[in-house]
């Protein structure tokens, strides 16, 4: 069978990076082509010494370059010298071999040649990277994930409403909904790791950062400052949910709006300023000052006119000493608004 007619493949081992990382200036001399985010493999076709050569990731919009000590599956086809005369031909890496089914590294270095034990210790995994223990996420049925390898992660998962036998999943899911097969989106960075590789699950509390987006779930694990009373009951409806330890939304050019057709609550117990950190004038208490209002034209219903026109207050005596109460309690502590 001619070569031209046929796609090769193979499995190789990570050697090293030398331009995968950089780009390079046209006229360097060095093809961003031919090196951009390319690795130096060994391959693993025979025990020992096996040919090294250069693989460029199969695809360019999805990007998970392998560290050194990990090994790829390679497919060996056409590149962009092709004619259709005549088939030139590159090596593509395709994905990482899951050796130690580590959601961090898959590494095992060394056992594509003779190397001994002290030099397969000596090989590093890059020159950056460090080890770390990450747990992987607890799958069910039907989820796609996409997981990093420092703990973040998308989930594209669902409700499950039907009855499975105790212990077929190691971790329940934790958004109850009433409906099975909603659809519900996970991205969660950050995560409470256990030391061996059980399953773990999001939980909007404890997870450094996430953002829900649901159907028909509640999620039971997201604490609030300040529990709501009247506005906690049962909500089958869609969420859009973000938890972090901070939130900051910037409009760079134009308005932000938060819409809503029932209403918007701030819920926090501590300062809310308007216009800036610097906001100093307190808010009135729009009560208060209503009380005063009604007292003062209660005050002045009560006096008589003097000589002039002038009012005589006689029997305002008594609400006057109330609205001077009253105005000592009349500026919010807790709401200011920047001065103009």
């Amino acid at each position: 069978m001619n070569s031209n007619e046929y796609i090769e493949w193979d499995v190789a081992e990570v050697l090293d990076y030398e331009y995968t990382y950089q780009y390079n200036e046209p006229g360097s001399g060095i093809s961003n082509t031919d090196t951009l985010f390319a690795l130096k493999v060994r391959s693993c076709s025979k025990y020992f010494d096996n040919e090294v050569y250069i693989a460029r990731p199969a695809d360019m919009n999805v990007k998970r370059i392998p560290l050194v000590g990990e090994f790829v599956l390679l497919c060996k086809t056409f590149n962009e010298q092709a004619t259709a005369d005549r088939w030139r031909k590159n090596w593509y890496y395709v994905s990482t071999i899951d050796f130690q089914s580590s959601v961090n590294e898959n590494r095992l270095p060394g056992i594509s040649n003779r190397l001994s034990q002290e030099q397969i210790d000596a090989i590093k995994p890059g020159k950056t990277f460090t080890q770390k223990t990450i747990s992987p996420l607890q799958p069910f049925e039907g989820d796609f994930l996409l997981e990093g390898r420092w703990g973040n992660s998308i989930r594209f998962g669902s409700s499950i409403n039907t009855t499975y036998p105790a212990g077929y999943y190691y971790k329940s899911t934790p958004w109850p909904s009433n409906q099975s097969g909603d659809p519900i989106i996970v991205l969660s960075n950050g995560r409470n790791n256990k030391s061996k590789k059980e399953f773990v699950i999001e939980n909007a509390e404890q997870d450094a950062s996430s953002l829900y987006l649901t159907s028909t779930q509640k999620i039971d694990t997201l604490k609030l400052t300040k529990n709501l009373t009247k506005h906690n009951g049962p909500f089958n409806g869609s969420q859009f949910i973000g938890v972090a330890d901070r939130i900051i939304l910037h409009a760079k050019n134009d308005i932000a709006v938060i819409d809503s057709k029932k209403g918007i609550i701030l819920n926090t117990p501590n300062l809310v300023l308007i216009g800036g950190e610097d906001a100093s004038e307190p808010l009135s208490h729009g009560l208060i000052l209503q009380q005063i209002l009604q007292l003062l034209v209660q005050a002045i219903g009560a006096g008589s006119t003097g000589p002039g026109g002038a009012p005589c207050v006689t029997n305002a005596a008594p609400m006057l000493s109330q609205i001077q109460r009253l105005l000592l309690n009349l500026n919010s502590k807790k709401y200011k608004i920047t001065k103009t």
